[in-house]
C-alpha cells in the first residue's frame, strides 16, 4: 500500500487527536470499561510508530511531517 505524502500530516494529526481524544476518555469517570480504551490507545501508538518507521526510511518526507510526529 502507498499512501500519498500529501496525506501524511493529516493521517499524522488524526492519530494525535485520537491519541488525546481517548487519553482524556481513559481519564473520565462515566467510561466502564478502560481495558478497552486502552488497548485502543495501544493500536493507535503501534499504528503511530510503523508509519515513523516507514517515514524514517524516507529523510526528505520524514523532516516534512515532523512536527506532527509527536503528540
Amino acid at each position: 500500500m502507498q499512501i500519498n505524502d500529501d496525506w501524511l500530516a493529516t493521517i499524522l494529526c488524526a492519530l494525535n487527536d485520537a491519541i488525546k481524544y481517548n487519553d482524556s476518555l481513559r481519564k473520565s469517570e462515566t467510561v466502564n470499561d478502560i481495558e478497552d480504551i486502552e488497548e485502543w490507545l495501544l493500536q493507535i501508538f503501534e499504528c503511530k510508530e510503523y508509519l515513523k518507521e516507514e517515514l524514517s526510511k524516507s529523510p526528505e518526507l520524514l523532516k516534512q511531517v515532523e512536527k506532527h510526529l509527536e503528540v
